[in-house]
Order: structure tokens, then C-alpha cells, then sequence
């Protein structure tokens, strides 16, 4: 077995796709999850009372040990998980679950690891490694009540990031902005775009990226049409456009991505 496929296997990461799921399980060992999407479902922890929830793009969640875990959701969203190995975890057993964690080391970490796992056998077992310990650090800093959250993101409630999401998946074929966004919610363009950054992680425009991203490696998934008639559909000016956005963002072209 490669270092790659040892890491990947001790730490049980997945990169699971945005595909509807239902699960229920109690926890073997503490678990980190990344939510590169937002997420409706519902779910319940330690509890038979489902509630219904909305998990937002770009956060980082933890479940300790023996939590009991119930979710579903009817479309999901990419999500990132892994296992945290007996000999590294930092936490005990008064560890608190949370989820909806924002901080800008845990995206770059949860996007490098992205990369790295797409990239397959060509990805460096060290860059793995790497960026599954600072996600750690992250969880180490909530645990610690030592990640603030901006005050400013207080202001893009959960409703108001609903009708940004609603208004950028109708227009993403289009251009987009940051007065149409800052718009939809009743703020100005200057305070929407810190408080969306606040409150996402993610700048008003790497968000609208991201998502035409996304929905490109859906079409590829799913359908037969052509690189350029992808491209054109989720807002790329063009197929070399789109190529060259997923190989910054993703490390692979769309063509590796239809192959692999």
C-alpha cells in the first residue's frame, strides 16, 4: 500500500459528492466534516427529536466519540469527513460537538485536501497530512473558544444567505453583481460583501465561482453535452475558462475529472 493510501485509510477520509443520503450511526471514533455547500436536511444528535437544519458553505463541524448521529437530506452537498486517529486527538470527553465552525485556516486546509484527494495517486502523502492537522488546529481553537466569529457576519442571517444561494443558483448562467446580491437582501454593496466574507468565508465572488464550478461537475457527471455547452451553462465565458478555473480550484481539468 502507497503512504497516499495508508493516510487516506488511518484517517478514513472521504470526499463524499452532493448526492442525497440518510445515515444513522454512533460515532467510533471523533470525526471532522467539511461542507464545501449548504446543506437542508434534518438530523438529530443524541436525541430522538429531529430537527431540521441548514448547514452553511464553507464550515467546519466536529462529532466527539459516542455521539449518536441521525441525518438526512434529500439533495446533500460535497462534504469532506475523516476520523481523527486515537493517537491524535487533542480532545476529551467533555469535547462539545459544533458545527458551523467559519475560519479562513480550515477552508484553505479543506480545499488543499480537497485537491489532493482528486489529484489521486499523483496528490503528496506530506500535503495530506499537512492539511488534515490544521483542520485539527481549527477544531482545537472552537474547542478552545479561542475562533471569534466578525461581529459584522451576525448581519448575514440565515435567511438572508438562503435568498443570496436562491438569487446566484437562478442567474449562474449569467452574470452576476455585487449590487444584484447585495440587493436581494436589502443591504449596501460595500456592507453585503464584508458581511458575506464574514459570514461565509468566502468572498462575494469566489462564492459565485465555486458554484459554477459545482454545477459544471455536475453536468459532466450526468449528461452527454459537450465541454463548451457546459461552460456556457454554468457562466464560464468559455471551455478554456472553465478548464483553467478547475485546474486552479480543483487541480484537475474537466476533461481528468470525466476520466477519473
Amino acid at each position: 500500500m502507497s503512504l497516499r493510501r495508508d493516510i487516506i485509510s488511518k484517517w478514513k477520509v472521504q470526499l463524499l459528492p452532493s448526492n442525497a443520503y440518510a445515515v444513522s450511526y454512533t460515532a467510533a471514533q471523533a470525526s471532522v466534516g467539511f461542507a464545501f455547500e449548504s446543506q437542508r436536511g434534518v438530523h438529530s444528535f443524541n436525541s430522538d427529536r429531529r430537527v431540521d437544519f441548514w448547514t452553511r458553505p464553507n464550515s467546519l463541524a466536529f462529532v466527539p466519540e459516542g455521539c449518536a448521529v441521525t441525518s438526512e437530506s434529500e439533495r446533500g452537498g460535497e462534504y469532506l469527513t475523516f476520523t481523527v486517529p486515537e493517537e491524535h486527538l487533542r480532545t476529551d470527553e467533555n469535547a462539545l460537538r459544533f458545527n458551523h465552525a467559519i475560519s479562513r485556516e480550515a477552508i484553505a486546509a479543506a480545499y488543499e485536501l480537497r485537491k489532493a484527494l482528486l489529484a489521486g495517486e499523483h496528490s503528496d502523502a506530506l500535503e495530506l497530512e499537512t492539511q488534515l492537522f490544521a483542520l485539527l488546529d481549527v477544531v482545537d481553537q472552537v474547542q478552545a473558544g479561542s475562533l471569534y466569529e466578525p461581529l459584522v457576519s451576525a448581519s448575514m442571517t440565515e435567511a438572508r444567505l438562503k435568498r443570496v444561494e436562491e438569487l446566484v443558483e437562478a442567474q449562474l448562467s449569467e452574470q452576476i453583481s455585487i449590487s444584484d446580491l447585495a440587493s436581494c437582501v436589502d443591504l449596501s454593496s460595500g456592507f453585503f460583501n464584508r458581511a458575506f466574507k464574514a459570514a461565509t468565508g468566502k468572498t462575494p465572488h469566489d462564492y459565485v465561482v465555486e458554484r459554477r464550478v459545482a454545477r459544471a461537475r455536475r453536468l459532466l457527471a450526468k449528461s452527454q453535452k459537450n465541454l463548451s455547452d457546459v461552460a456556457y451553462a454554468c457562466g464560464f465565458s468559455s471551455h478554456a475558462h472553465m478548464s483553467s478555473t478547475f485546474k486552479k480550484r480543483l487541480g484537475v481539468t474537466p476533461s481528468q475529472l470525466m476520466i477519473s
